[in-house]
């Protein structure tokens, strides 16, 4: 049976070309000319992807798919995006709307449908071949920017990939961060013993975004280090990339899911106090019994100190580069306040790039 590819453009012609390109390679399209008319076939019916353009009047392409991506029987199916708009704003918009692709128009019919291949092959995939990224973030103590960093690293990957973000500090904050008040959280888990928590059951304590992201929230107390591992086991199956919060300091939880991490994010500030703690836990870590990943030096700059002298303090104490986050005090407050990570909120602001940035290298480390 050919694949069915729904196809969303307001300008006739256009849908006609595409659906014409899609026939003439053994798929069966499916044309409509708005969210609403889309709305009414995905009620009943799941294709095996979305062509989806941008620029629509009423409802737009990327509020179609954040709603589509927020529907649990339509979150899986690749949504490929199509827009005359060629801004690089506009595309880390559409991909943090969710969307797997993105093409500017007039896509030649080769781009057209190698971007349709690549996105059913990757939506394929059998999950059980999944071996998630795991990124762990943990403070050197609290109110560094541990969280304000995990959160906006998870929105930058979840429009390119399958992201869960896993609050493992005890009440901790990132569900605030995001906006939203979960139904189900690690303290669902928690009542289970480790060797009976089986995938099904922690898949159903994940609350969704409308980007894509998956949260676990927080417990009201620590999670013990065997469950915590139990957990990570089954979601490493289950997503493209895992980011661990850890919360602050070395605690029993840190330093057994730290070694099972591909990198650690420390973040930090030039303090003396701060910088102390920090050559502590490089110490630590260097002394465990098992080898612990790649570690990486994170300042929040949220005061605008000067970045020069800070990231010298940190060299001298550390022996280690550090990548430098902000300043960004004001924007980081207007994200809280709106419950909306700052690369959601504020795409185009530069630390909303340097957040990408640093996001793009740890899912291609050099």
């Amino acid at each position: 049976m050919s694949q069915r590819i729904l196809v969303v453009d307001d300008d006739p012609e256009a849908l006609q070309l595409i659906g014409l390109i899609m026939r003439r390679h053994g798929f069966e399209p499916i044309l409509v000319q708005s969210g609403a008319e889309a709305f009414q076939f995905l009620a009943h019916n799941i294709p095996d992807l979305i062509l989806l353009d941008v620029m629509m009047p009423g409802m737009d392409g990327n509020e179609v798919c954040q709603r589509i991506r927020s529907d649990s029987r339509t979150a899986h199916v690749p949504v490929v995006m199509l827009t005359a708009r060629s801004g690089t704003a506009n595309q880390v918009e559409g991909l943090l709307a969710g969307a797997d692709d993105y093409l500017v128009k007039p896509a030649s019919s080769n781009e057209l449908i190698t971007s349709v291949q690549t996105a059913l092959a990757r939506a394929a995939e059998p999950r059980e071949q999944k071996t998630a990224r795991v990124i762990s973030i943990l403070g050197v103590r609290g109110g560094v920017g541990a969280t304000t960093l995990a959160v906006n690293l998870a929105a930058a990957l979840a429009g390119q990939m399958q992201t869960v973000l896993i609050d493992f500090e005890a009440s901790g904050s990132a569900a605030i961060h995001l906006g939203a008040s979960p139904t189900r959280s690690l303290g669902d888990l928690a009542a289970y013993a480790a060797d009976s928590l089986d995938r099904e059951s922690i898949e159903a304590a994940l609350t969704s975004y409308p980007n894509g992201l998956k949260l676990l929230a927080s417990a009201k107390s620590t999670l013990d280090a065997q469950r915590a591992s139990a957990i990570l086991n089954h979601l490493r199956n289950a997503c493209d990339v895992c980011l661990l919060d850890l919360g602050a300091g070395l605690s029993e939880l840190a330093l057994a899911l730290a070694p099972r991490s591909h990198v650690l994010l420390l973040a930090l500030d030039a303090d003396r106090v701060t910088l102390t703690q920090a050559a502590q836990i490089i110490h630590e870590s260097s002394e465990a019994d098992s080898p612990w990943p790649e570690l990486r030096l994170v300042r929040i700059n949220r005061l605008g100190a000067s970045d020069e002298a800070a990231l010298s303090s940190i060299r001298s104490a550390l022996g280690k580069d550090a990548t430098v986050i902000g300043p960004a005090s004001n924007a980081m407050y207007q994200s809280l306040e709106s419950g909306q990570p700052l690369v959601i909120s504020q795409p185009d602001h530069p630390v909303a790039a340097q957040i990408r940035a640093l996001a793009a290298s740890l899912m291609n480390p050099a």
